[in-house]
């Protein structure tokens, strides 16, 4: 038993379980939204709550961690998550989901620098204890964010209904590691101020731009989609659609990594995205389950894969010594993104249609991609490209 419950084992398996929380209600959100009479921009007004909750965190306690403990502040997250699968338990509702989605962005919010650094502070002295801290938390986060929405969408194909039985194992799977959690070593603080503002370095728009666009649609994959879906009977295979996005990219981000230069990385993310989204529309237009699932999987291989590694990459370099606060930055930015988005698409909606919300949507994405593929090869000759100088360098070094 020791030697299953490493603390390295156990910050991971706690960072799985708060991202696990965060979707396992997700192939839920339209049915529960359609019980109580919602349309579609009110049904994304209610999944802003997330942002709601983790923006904050995110953006004024930056470095509280740092000044209180990393163990105090994970185990503060895993108790977020579990009082958000305890609400939609009890209250399997489209009102419950607003709070639960509220502690699932505090939870998020507080759990990510934080399960990271306490990853590379047990790992400690591993000369590689960062980048093996920053994958271990890439993956887990990856499959959490996935997980809940499979299971439950597998539990609703067997059978449907607004309690599925995932809700209680997930509830009992977070409990047991929030036990678990406690058997974690105290750490002292490093110390340092609470409130740690994001960075933005010069030439960064591009980058933090391009990773908005890509969680935007991830937004309205979770937000607007699964109305469609619905619409030919699809419902439960929204979370399918989530699974496609999330692992997609997980699954591609050590061969991304091994094989392209971060800015070819971002740069094939532009077109990934649009071809991804377009193939979305087409699906709904046509019916047809299959394409739109392909859509997602491109999709996927952008958001999370192409484009988020080459951003953050990038993003990593051009913030120096505050490179911290740049990647708060780039993660800031990529959170307003997904859920600014959705709520206007979701009221285009319903005055326009889905297919149309969604064509709207599909328009914008290729137009900022190409400003985005513009202005990058603008912007690499200068600021950009000492960046990548500077990641080639180290590459070397390695």
């Amino acid at each position: 038993m020791h030697s299953i419950l490493t603390p390295a084992r156990v910050i991971s398996f706690s960072l799985f379980l708060i991202t696990l929380a965060v979707n396992v209600s997700m192939p839920l959100f339209r049915p529960y939204a359609e019980a109580a009479g919602l349309t579609n921009g009110q049904t994304a007004l209610v999944l802003a709550a997330y942002i709601l909750g983790m923006l904050p965190c995110y953006v004024f306690l930056g470095g509280i961690s740092d000044a209180v403990g990393r163990k105090p502040i994970l185990i503060l997250s895993l108790c977020c998550a579990l009082a958000a699968d305890l609400i939609i338990t009890a209250f399997p509702t489209v009102y419950a989901l607003v709070f639960a989605r509220l502690f699932q962005g505090i939870a998020l919010g507080l759990s990510m620098g934080t399960g990271t650094a306490y990853l590379a502070e047990v790992l400690h002295p591993h000369p590689q204890a960062a980048s093996k801290a920053a994958n271990a938390a890439s993956l887990s986060t990856a499959f959490g964010f996935s997980g809940g929405a499979f299971l439950t969408t597998v539990a609703l194909l067997i059978f449907f209904t607004f309690r599925p039985v995932t809700y209680y194992f997930v509830s009992a799977l977070t409990l047991a590691g929030l036990l678990a959690a406690f058997t974690l070593p105290a750490i002292p603080p490093i110390g340092g101020k609470i409130l740690r503002l994001p960075y933005f370095p010069k030439g960064s728009l591009p980058i933090n731009l391009s990773i908005a666009i890509c969680w935007a649609t991830g937004g309205i994959v979770i937000a607007v989609l699964p109305s469609q879906l619905a619409t030919f009977g699809y419902t439960a295979y929204a979370g399918f659609c989530l699974v496609l996005v999330n692992w997609t990219g997980a699954f591609l981000q050590p061969w991304i990594r091994k094989n392209f230069h971060p800015a070819t990385s971002l740069r094939i993310g532009f077109w990934l995205m649009p071809l991804g989204m377009g193939l979305v529309v087409l699906g709904s237009y046509v019916t047809n389950i299959f394409v739109i699932l392909a859509g997602t999987a491109i999709i996927g291989s952008a958001a999370y894969g192409f484009s988020y590694q080459g951003g953050l990459a990038l993003i990593s370099q051009a913030g120096g010594v505050q490179r911290s606060r740049a990647v708060a930055g780039y993660m800031c930015t990529g959170y307003i993104g997904f859920g600014i988005p959705a709520i206007g698409i979701g009221y285009l909606a319903d005055y326009f249609g889905l297919v149309g919300g969604l064509l709207v949507f599909e328009i914008a994405v290729i137009l900022l991609s190409l400003y985005l593929f513009f202005t990058f090869k603008q912007t690499s000759t200068t600021t950009v490209s000492s960046i990548s100088n500077t990641i080639s360098l180290d590459r070397g070094g390695n």
